[in-house]
């Protein structure tokens, strides 16, 4: 076994001794550890060394720690017990001191053991940064600060995964984090907002209920002063935010119950039944998922799919209704009906005149 020349003192071997065994593992480990305890130290650095692993262990389990603890538990003065973390800080461990706590911790989301993470679950992690970095940069730093405490290696989505899709234009990331903590103290928000359907800017007091992710982007769910009713908005169209110190009354709203009629984004609108049938064509397409939780769906003797929603106004459900167009038919309601035959009408006219 050939040590490193710099470890010429008895504390510098405790040290490096210390170090190896709290990063190796396995019969490694274990060889490592005789040779200390057999070749190189005599029972009294044997039992430092047993000491100091003690204290470490503590540390790990989130026990408390102080000189007076260690001066009981393994019979020393104070004065060994700090000599004894000056060792264990010297050897490179970030402990200090908690003063709340009153006793001697690791440094926040250090710990001695590296996780034994699989090759799937290292995918799973970089799959989940490519994605989270859609949303915005934050995101993915994140994910790396959480690598960096768990002494992971970087994890990086291999060459032959491709994920396609775009990028958001802003970075939410410190908006979810702000109004988040909001929604949990109940605190009102001053918004100034761009709808995307006049990009007109206008300032808004809202009452905060939940965050949710629909079709590549973010939204806040909350009660508009201006508007005097719930309303949806976009976290990428907010221009201004700051929390107030106004605090409203929480609601009784269950936000898996009112998102279970919407259809995409859109929550708000009076329940309606809609029914289409698509054509055998794009029926393997339209069957690979269940595109709402209403969903039925009923074979026809033609051979084509008929689907049944009850979602909540027509506005998120035609926009993927033309996704399929012209292979499916509005059975009902007729308002539907109506309203593709105008669009498509619009369409028609627009591409004659060319």
């Amino acid at each position: 076994m050939i040590l490193d020349p710099g470890f010429r003192r008895g504390d510098d071997f405790i040290e490096y001794a210390i170090f190896l065994e709290t990063r190796l593992t396995g019969c490694c480990q274990s060889a490592i550890v005789e040779y200390f305890h057999k070749t190189l130290w005599g029972p009294t650095v044997s039992y430092k060394f047993d000491s100091l692993m003690l204290i470490l262990n503590r540390l790990d389990s989130r026990e408390k720690v102080t000189v007076q603890s260690l001066t009981e538990e393994l019979g020393i003065c104070d004065r060994t017990a700090y000599r004894y973390l000056d060792t264990i800080q010297a050897a490179g461990f970030p402990i200090h001191f908690d003063h709340e706590k009153r006793s001697y911790r690791f440094m926040e989301g250090y710990a001695l053991k590296k996780p034994a993470v699989s090759l799937e679950e290292t995918l799973a992690l970089a799959l989940s940064k490519k994605i989270m970095g859609r949303m915005g940069s934050g995101w993915e730093n994140s994910l790396d600060r959480i690598e960096q405490k768990l002494s992971l290696k970087k994890a990086a989505v291999p060459e032959h995964i491709v994920l396609a899709g775009g990028v958001l234009q802003t970075d939410i990331t410190g908006r979810i984090a702000i109004i988040s903590e909001a929604i949990k103290n109940f605190q009102r928000l001053k918004l100034i907002y761009r709808p995307l359907s006049s990009d007109q800017k206008t300032k808004r007091k809202v009452d905060p209920y939940y965050l949710f992710f629909e079709e590549d982007f973010w939204y806040l769910r909350g009660y508009c002063h201006l508007r005097t009713e719930p309303r949806t908005f976009a976290l990428d169209r907010i221009a201004g935010l700051k929390v107030l110190n106004d605090y409203f009354v929480p609601q009784n709203i269950s936000p898996e119950d009112e998102l279970s009629g919407s259809f995409g984004s859109v929550v708000d609108g009076k329940p309606v039944e809609v029914v289409l049938r698509f054509d055998p064509v794009c029926r393997p397409y339209v069957q690979r998922k269940k595109w709402h939780q209403s969903q039925r769906e009923r074979d026809l003797k033609d051979g084509r799919l008929e689907l049944r929603f009850r979602v909540n106004g027509l506005e998120g459900i035609s926009r993927w209704v033309y996704r399929w167009l012209p292979h499916v038919e509005v059975v009902s309601p007729k308002e539907l009906q109506e309203r593709i035959v105008m669009d498509l009408q619009l369409t028609l006219k627009r591409h004659r005149n060319k």
